[in-house]
């Protein structure tokens, strides 16, 4: 009895066995995506919060060195004639004077610090130094390089140095100007003061006052109002995004009234990263105090924003966080009252 010949089977997977085994493929890198960039993420966060630590124990060093005086924020408010002209600057940034205490002697030792940055060709080559405290690894549209175009070193952090932000209505008010804790003190300060005011003018607390925040997204070629006193800067208005320009200190400010995501000073306005203009109601290339142009921002979960306070401790602002309280936490004298559940 003759036996039908066995059919063998071809090796290898069929067409729908390799789409099912794709399918799988793609629905497990479907799955792992977001942990791996919740794990980045994770990472990167606490490297900007690692950051601010060592800024905030910079700021004491310097005290305990500079008899309690605080380092300059850069940036201070001229009440003299106020409100037209409300803006002054020191010749230094708060970032520069900070150099030695964050184990950067060498690139302060490089500066004439009582010059501005622009002005000497040592002062030019130290500022093109990339300072790796001074990033925060979050931000989004900063060049990896860590430098811009010109070849100066970025920061993703300042000082606060005052608010305008209404303890009424929570707008935009420059007539309630009040400074920060690390403002310069002004042009009547003693010369070639490399500090700001003092710890013991912080009459709400270290602990309620914060220093130093994120500003993650201050890149080019976001515009700031003030001219640039050496001509150069960017098209001859201070590059606030350099580490050693005064102007990378700050205020609280919120959006300009009219302008869309009024009422919270923390990651106002943000926006999908989208060649970094933010939304049509508050672009953030042309408009100063829209989005990262100058306020708190960052790109962390939930748009939140790390700052270290004048004790030392970082804490985490939550994005939307209304702009009354972002004005308590940047007066150091203000006098007011923290809400309970802050």
């Amino acid at each position: 009895m003759s036996r039908l010949p066995l059919t063998r089977r071809p090796k290898g997977f069929t067409l729908i066995e390799l789409l099912v085994v794709i399918a799988i493929i793609a629905i497990l890198i479907g799955l792992l995506l977001p942990a791996v960039q919740k794990v980045r993420e994770a990472a990167a966060r606490s490297q900007c919060q690692n950051n601010l630590k060592q800024m905030g124990l910079a700021i004491h060093n310097f005290a305990s060195t500079y008899n309690g005086t605080l380092p300059t924020g850069g940036e201070g408010t001229d009440f003299v004639n106020f409100p037209y002209g409300p803006s002054q600057f020191d010749n230094f940034s708060f970032f520069t004077v900070i150099l030695p205490f964050v184990e950067q002697q060498n690139v302060y030792n490089m500066m004439t610090v009582t010059a501005y940055y622009e002005s000497t060709p040592n002062n030019i080559t130290a500022a093109q130094t990339v300072i790796k405290v001074f990033l925060c690894p979050s931000n989004a549209l900063r060049p990896t390089s860590g430098k811009d175009n010109a070849g100066y070193g970025y920061t993703d952090y300042g000082p606060t140095v005052y608010t305008d932000i209404d303890p009424t209505t929570g707008l935009r008010n420059t007539q309630t100007r009040a400074n920060g804790a690390l403002h310069w003190v002004g042009k009547n300060a003693s010369p070639n003061q490399l500090g700001g005011s003092t710890i013991a003018s912080i009459t709400d607390g270290t602990s309620n006052t914060i220093a130093v925040a994120e500003d993650c997204g201050r890149v080019e070629p976001q515009v700031s109002p003030y001219p640039d006193p050496a001509g150069m800067g960017n098209n001859g208005r201070r590059a606030f995004w350099r580490w050693a320009e005064p102007d990378s200190g700050y205020g609280v400010s919120g959006p300009p009234v009219g302008a869309t995501g009024t009422g919270t000073a923390v990651s106002n306005n943000p926006y999908p990263v989208n060649g970094g203009n933010g939304p049509p109601g508050c672009p953030w290339i042309t408009t100063n105090n829209c989005g990262p142009n100058d306020e708190m921002f960052s790109f962390h979960t939930s748009n939140s924003v790390q700052a270290v306070f004048c004790d030392g401790h970082v804490a985490t602002l939550t994005g939307g966080l209304d702009s009354r309280i972002c004005r308590f936490l940047v007066t150091p004298s203000g006098g007011e009252t923290l809400p309970a559940d802050f």
